[in-house]
């Protein structure tokens, strides 16, 4: 797309000549893109590769049960109540993580709220967390042989249930919520604060007809992440809901206890629905977002302080739920070094002595966590640079490398058990499988932070390389690779630390061969293996947070070596 100025004579003046803007398409600029060998190879490469590994394998899942089966839905009475209770939990979960999220936000965006940076930073702590950790943890502390509830209040407490998996999900969803919101509430010019204030406005109305009006379709979006998350979270459930059906649980149970393929695929199918209608809604709501302020953050103005009731009773809260998310670290941990929870609590190490048995899943999880991590990297940034061509067809090329934000991970782990286990491509029992799952799983965030990096890269640079006679593809090698260096360590760390602490896809794609920590961790678990479950969990957060920390040293060495200008 280009510009041109078209003139013409100022509606009645006559004779006196105008111009204005008109934009027009750059034919010659798309002939070129589109006649580049490198370029149109790697454009049909790239559109090869997510339509076998992201169409292809959501297709099978639609299309293994027949329309009779589909018809006989509602006639199972398990299904149907699998599909309530996973509404009703989306709702109440959702409720609940949105608002604790809000509270968090509100309070570390308050320059007088005690304590906020440390708010801030242990908020986020569940994200990096195994996804059945908060609820391991917490049949720890809350079960019947919790320490809270039975050690220390001498209750015979069921955490088990739709009860115990609302609070696991409130926990471990809110930081996904407090940080979109955040970013709203940073954005709020405080002189409107002051303006509402001036023309006699209380605390509570400020708050209300101020800071919550404008915030109110980023809470809206957050609440969307948030919803989808919750509906597609299998970790939590599969640990604490106990008898509990639910859709994101219910096909592994199909096929682990009945080896039932056409009734997980069925599950995963009525799963699939609201997801995608909550992920469209979502992306539609956040490109919509024009509302973060209203009159622009030129200004400095400190925010007015915050009316004390307010102040301190969003601290207390801040401070319970901080308490709550240290209790699923402190019990993970204790849990490793006590030697029979709940009767013995005599320090031991002979948990990890068991752990230690285990160290070969942990290196099978490093391996396809760095091999998924690649995949996501280089394919994101390859498919960010074709799409920013003008070339036809980009727009789909863009949709397939979105659409698996869109599935859930037990729909993903089906999907690649009934595309790739039989000739031609036969990839279960091999790590392969596991990592191409992982990967292309995790592409959409991968590719949309190389396109917010290329679209910070001044066109004029790749101009002059054409002018010079470099090809497409010598563009991206020399000019866009170097540039991509951070979207792709990015990708690639956020990519591998999800791969490691998956357990939605590996509980399908894992054979004999190939267990992973989390598998076996989920397997401990079941069998009561308490002590040994929570030191391999323990070292799996090790590695987790250790990738973090030289993420972190690596980006900053890069920002460092990357020349400005």
């Amino acid at each position: 797309m280009g510009w041109h100025w078209r003139a013409f004579d100022a509606p009645g003046h006559p004779g006196l000549a105008v111009s204005e803007p008109v934009a027009v398409i750059r034919w010659g600029e798309v002939r070129r893109h589109a006649g580049d060998p490198g370029v149109a190879l790697a454009f049909a490469g790239a559109a090869v590769m997510l339509g076998l590994f992201v169409l292809y394998p959501a297709f099978r899942v639609l299309v293994y049960p027949t329309l009779q089966d589909y018809l006989e839905i509602p006639r199972s009475l398990r299904w149907m109540q699998a599909a309530r209770n996973s509404m009703v939990m989306m709702v109440i979960s959702t409720l609940t993580a949105t608002l604790s999220g809000l509270i968090f936000a509100f309070a570390v965006t308050r320059p007088d709220v005690p304590g906020r940076r440390f708010f801030r930073n242990i908020a986020v702590l569940p994200i990096f967390a195994p996804p059945f950790m908060v609820a391991f943890a917490y049949i720890l502390m809350f079960g019947r042989q919790g320490l809270i509830t039975k050690t220390v209040l001498g209750l015979d407490a069921n955490i088990f249930g739709w009860h115990g998996l609302w609070l696991v999900q409130t926990v471990a969803f809110f930081p996904l919520a407090m940080i979109i919101i955040i970013g709203v509430l940073e954005g709020i010019n405080p002189s409107m604060e002051h303006a509402a204030r001036n023309l006699g406005a209380d605390e509570w109305a400020v708050v209300r007809t101020v800071s919550l009006a404008l915030a109110r379709p980023g809470i809206a979006g957050a609440a969307l992440v948030v919803a989808i998350s919750v509906l597609a979270d299998f970790g939590n459930a599969v640990v604490i809901a106990g008898g509990f059906p639910l859709l994101a649980t219910e096909a592994w149970f199909r096929m682990e206890g009945l080896a039932d393929l056409k009734g997980a695929a069925l599950v995963v199918a009525m799963l699939i629905v609201p997801t995608v209608c909550l992920f469209l809604l979502e992306r539609y709501w956040v490109s919509r977002r024009v509302y973060t302020t209203v009159t622009g953050r030129g200004s400095r103005v400190e925010r007015p302080p915050t009316h004390p009731v307010l102040k301190w009773s969003t601290f207390l809260f801040c401070g319970l739920m901080s308490v709550m998310i240290g209790l699923v670290y402190f019990g993970v941990v204790a849990g490793s070094l006590t030697a029979v929870w709940g009767r013995d609590w005599t320090v031991s190490l002979a948990h990890w002595r068991l752990a230690m048995d285990r160290i070969p899943t942990l290196w099978a999880s490093v391996k396809i966590g760095a091999m998924a991590g690649v995949i996501t990297g280089v394919v994101g940034v390859a498919v960010a640079f074709l799409t920013s061509r003008r070339l036809p067809l980009r727009h789909v090329l863009d949709f397939l490398a979105v659409l698996p934000g869109a599935l859930p991970g037990v729909f993903i782990g089906v999907g690649f058990v009934l595309a790739f286990n039989r000739p031609p491509i036969e990839l279960v029992g091999t790590p392969w499988i596991l990592a191409l799952a992982l990967a292309f799983w995790h592409l959409p965030m991968g590719y949309q932070a190389a396109v917010a990096t290329l679209k910070q890269v001044e066109r004029s640079i790749e101009e002059a390389a054409t002018n010079l006679g470099a090809s497409g593809l010598r563009v991206l090698w020399d000019i866009y690779v170097p540039l991509l260096r951070r979207a792709f360590l990015g990708a690639f760390t956020v990519s591998f630390i999800r791969s490691v602490t998956n357990v939605s896809i590996v509980v399908f794609l894992v054979t004999p061969g190939n267990i992973v920590a989390t598998f076996a961790i989920l397997n401990m678990i079941g069998n009561g293996i308490w002590g040994g479950a929570a030191a391999l969990t323990t070292m799996l957060l090790l590695i987790t947070f250790a990738s973090v920390g030289m993420a972190q040293a690596v980006v900053g060495r890069t920002m460092r070596s990357t020349p400005m200008g």
